[in-house]
């Protein structure tokens, strides 16, 4: 069984912990005080490092436990200070880090975060003469310009809000380039063992690998089986497309090797008609930042924002199966036969669909490593998957993407959460006049219905 070859980071202690003796009133330490935890209520949750901070040393904060019920308003509060903790009785401490230490004295340098932070990420920050920074979502940004460094400077830490616990760690050693993730681990990354879905029978795979259409800010290895998004300063349409349409049946699996944990959410699963070929010339008209307006465009694009959950780690597998009978398109962790399935979406059973990543959060690597698609046979050329034999067998005068009202145009509306394709845009006009807005499939209702481009 392959095994990550870095080192666990809570089994190394940095060179500091929390104060043992400020704290506030809420606070319990744990694992020689390189833990804290909030053990009730929302406030007096400051903290304070047991030693100066020195000049651009690094503090790497993991966030270990949240509170799942969302009953607080909220979140961590970090900073510096030039108050010596051991000078503060605990009993003075405020309830929390701002306004009130901040506004106590003009030593103190304290930014809230944003609400929405996840278990296991994992915040740097730490000053230098030109100010106090944190970096989070690979982007550095202040907590305070024109910081006095003359005098020492303790780390303030306020788990404040829906944060409950959090513990110090060593910097992760990260996967930047294709020399690192070679190192990693002992063998190729994409002839790692199946550690999870062992009741695969290899022999039963069809070839599948990523689009050579990707992301400027990614790189393909082992013959297009395994992704790598290298570091840079800014990520601009780190999309991610398979080389191949799931039809109903299918199953894709994909293995996570490497992930930053400095990233809020892993990143974003989607799902398009469109041949990612179509993108070769073109990529640039896809949306940089935010693929949610992809659902504005022309063509048909599913998308999921949080495909995975907390628990993602490296070594992970996952299995994307598109259901021939409900339509809908599941993700299974690890083989786990007790935890239901996630939905991704419901598509169309009528269509086949190029699953995508948007590689914009902690997954950094990742491989496919197994396709079942058992009504096709497929060739492989350049190590380019050619998909077009998925079509084969069926039958010229095959009427599954036509019009069900009028029979004579193409179908052109996707109906809203079933993901049918149902009507073109005259019969959708037409039905809409004359009957409730259920989709005639499934016979769910609809919210709205979004014309789609067809091949």
């Amino acid at each position: 069984m392959a095994q990550v070859t870095t080192t666990n980071n809570e089994l190394t202690t940095p060179s500091f912990c929390f104060h043992k003796t400020t704290f506030g009133q809420n606070i319990r330490l744990e694992n020689n005080a390189s833990k804290a935890v909030r053990h009730t209520s929302f406030d007096h949750g400051i903290t304070f490092t047991d030693k100066p901070i020195n000049i651009n040393e690094r503090i790497h904060l993991k966030i270990v436990e949240v509170d799942e019920t969302r009953q607080w308003c909220g979140s961590l509060a970090i900073g510096f200070t030039q108050v010596d903790p051991n000078t503060i009785r605990q009993e003075d401490l405020p309830k929390s880090a701002l306004p009130n230490l901040s506004s106590t004295n003009k030593c103190s340098y304290v930014k809230r975060l944003y609400e929405t932070l996840t278990k296991q990420l994992c915040i740097i920050f730490y000053y230098n003469p030109d100010g106090a920074y944190f970096i989070l979502d690979g982007k550095e940004q202040d907590i305070c310009k024109n910081i006095d460094i003359k005098k020492p400077l303790w780390a303030v830490i306020d788990i404040y809000g829906n944060v409950k616990a959090v513990t110090f760690t060593i910097p992760p050693k990260t996967t930047d380039d294709g020399k690192s993730l070679f190192a990693k681990y002992p063998q190729k990354p994409d002839k790692l063992p199946i550690r999870y879905f062992t009741q695969l029978k290899p022999e039963s795979f069809q070839p599948v690998t990523f689009s050579n259409v990707h992301g400027p800010e990614l790189e393909l290895y082992c013959e297009y089986k395994v992704a790598l998004r290298k570091r840079v300063q800014k990520l601009v349409r780190p999309y991610l497309f398979i080389n191949f349409p799931l039809a109903p049946g299918d199953e894709l699996y994909i293995r996570i090797l490497s992930i930053d944990p400095n990233y809020r959410t892993p990143g974003i699963f989607g799902f398009t008609n469109v041949r990612p070929s179509k993108f070769a010339d073109k990529l640039e008209t896809l949306p940089a930042t935010d693929p949610a307006a992809l659902v504005d465009r022309k063509e048909y694009w599913l998308l999921r924002e949080e495909p995975f959950d907390d628990t993602l780690s490296e070594l992970d597998e996952y299995r994307i199966l598109f259901d021939k009978t409900s339509g809908e398109i599941l993700l299974c962790r690890n083989n786990d036969t007790i935890s239901q399935p996630r939905i991704l979406t419901f598509a169309d059973l009528n269509e086949t669909f190029y699953p995508f990543l948007f590689l914009n959060g902690r997954i950094t690597a990742v491989s496919v490593f197994a396709l079942i698609a058992p009504n096709v046979r497929l060739t492989e050329t350049n190590h380019n998957i050619n998909s077009t034999n998925r079509t084969e067998n069926n039958v010229e005068d095959d009427d599954s993407d036509r019009c069900t009202i009028c029979y004579d145009a193409k179908a052109t509306c996707v109906l809203i959460p079933c993901g049918h394709m149902i009507f073109c845009t005259k019969c959708k006009v037409d039905y809409e006049i004359r009957s409730t807005k259920t989709c005639p499939k499934c016979r769910a209702a609809y919210e709205q219905a979004i014309e789609v481009e067809v091949d």
